[in-house]
């Protein structure tokens, strides 16, 4: 078993970590104090080839593993929770089209965002969230098109994306076999979008509700087969989890990194505070809470590019880093 990161892997780590120390940590508690959203850094690390990395090379991305993007989220989430957040929607956004899409949907949404468009993954309602069989978001089929009516909340970029991959109810009778997933452009008649929701922390991350009424949506805009929604969403997660795990790392190393250097400045009854038992025993027992994190991230994300199935490698990385 080998532990050592590829080239392209440090390659990422270093480009993230320069690009985190030199653009997001400068601004991460103004950003944060008044809300604001990131926009021009997102625009900055997109010039930067830090955004769509995992989508193909075809499609405008910079075609690298999940481990890679792992890697690359734990710098930015070291640099700002909220600014790692809002950087990686975009990322969240392309999992079901690369899951499900079809060619010319990969085309045109994947190069989109490749090229800076924001979007946004509509899945969280009132009522559902990861519990994806309760969603009420209706789609009726009309011709053509599908017509949504309901809510989503909680949504992550939503206030500046413009468009939408939003999971709805297309059979209610069939439970999680009757959802399907579209691509609703945000300018569609019907699409209302709240302001941002207040939080108690990531303030620079963004997120609202957005109300469908009578919403059509063409059909060519649905995602892979009707009912093929509850499936795409679970591949969502299992793709998005270790991302959102190693920003949750980085936030871990960053707490690591300020207590060390605090620890090693702070002096007391005449030597620095890390010299006390008790304080040095809290920063180690730190440390090890960070590199398990990280460890756990790594193996979800490693599982993933090999081909396995990693949904509880995710679900425990997530729930350990959180």
């Amino acid at each position: 078993m080998d532990f050592r990161l590829t080239d392209e892997q440090q390659a990422a780590r270093d480009l993230a970590r320069e690009f985190a120390e030199r653009e997001i940590v400068p601004v991460a508690a103004e950003y944060d104090l008044q809300h604001k959203f990131p926009r021009d850094i997102i625009d900055k690390a997109q010039q930067a080839g830090l955004t769509s990395l995992t989508v193909p090379e075809e499609y405008g991305g910079a075609g690298a593993t999940l481990s890679t993007l792992a890697i690359a989220s734990e710098q930015f989430g070291w640099g700002c929770a909220g600014i790692a957040t809002s950087l990686g929607i975009n990322t969240l956004t392309s999992d079901p089209i690369l899951i499900a899409g079809s060619h010319e949907q990969k085309r045109e949404y994947l190069g989109r965002m490749a090229s800076g468009t924001l979007g946004a993954y509509a899945l969280t309602e009132p009522a559902a969230g990861s519990d994806v069989a309760s969603l009420a978001t209706r789609a009726r089929r009309v011709g053509d098109d599908y017509v949504l009516n309901g809510s989503k909340i909680w949504i992550s970029n939503a206030p500046h994306a413009e468009f939408f991959v939003v999971f709805a109810k297309t059979d209610p009778d069939a439970g999680r076999n009757g959802i399907s997933a579209f691509i609703v452009e945000r300018d569609t008649p019907g699409v209302d979008v709240g302001n941002p929701l207040p939080k108690l922390g990531q303030r620079a991350s963004h997120a609202s509700e957005i109300f469908f009424n009578d919403v059509a949506v063409p059909a060519a805009n649905r995602l892979g087969n009707e009912g093929d929604g509850f499936l795409i969403a679970m591949g969502v997660f299992d793709r998005s989890r270790p991302m959102i795990s190693a920003i949750a790392v980085g936030v871990i190393q960053r707490c690591l990194d300020e207590s060390l250097t605090w620890a090693m400045e702070r002096v007391t009854m005449g030597q620095p505070i890390i010299r006390h038992q008790l304080v040095a025993a809290k920063i180690a027992e730190m440390g090890m809470r960070a590199e398990a994190a990280r460890l756990l991230t790594y193996q979800a994300s490693s599982l993933y590019d090999a081909g396995e199935r990693n949904t509880l490698a995710a679900s425990y990385a997530k729930a350990f880093s959180a």
